[in-house]
């Protein structure tokens, strides 16, 4: 079972009512601001009773500093789309690529530290 981050949340994720939704995770990239390197991170939390989900945009430097960047609810049938806008800008802009890790289907936690293993990182490191 994932090891709680010593980093605060940036949502809550239950399994009971909010559940991992789509993440869009970009490659590193660096520029004049950032010489050591930064990445973006878009998160989405799904509220099984509201129908929407919160998504959330993160700046991470390397070194694991995050910046919350954006924080927006959104409608489930309207995530996908208001997502790419922020993704293909930041591709354009940064000279960049994201990776979306899609965990629609994840119900409990054990299934989660699975689905993101397979992705290539562990519920204990999300940075590896």
């Amino acid at each position: 079972m994932a090891k709680p981050s010593e980093q605060p949340g940036f949502f809550k994720i239950d399994f009971v009512r909010f559940f991992p939704h789509k993440f869009w995770i970009s490659n590193w990239g660096n520029d004049a601001t950032y010489p050591g390197g930064f990445r973006y991170k878009l998160l989405s939390v799904r509220d099984e009773k509201k129908h929407a989900a919160e998504l959330v945009l993160l700046l991470e430097q390397n070194g694991g500093g995050k910046q919350e960047m954006h924080r927006v609810q959104v409608k489930l049938d309207a995530l996908d789309g208001y997502a790419r806008v922020f993704w293909e800008g930041l591709e354009n802009e940064h000279d960049i690529e994201f990776e979306e890790q899609d965990f629609s289907e994840v119900r409990t936690a054990d299934e989660f530290d699975q689905a993101v293993a397979e992705y290539g990182w562990s519920g204990d490191d999300p940075d590896a």
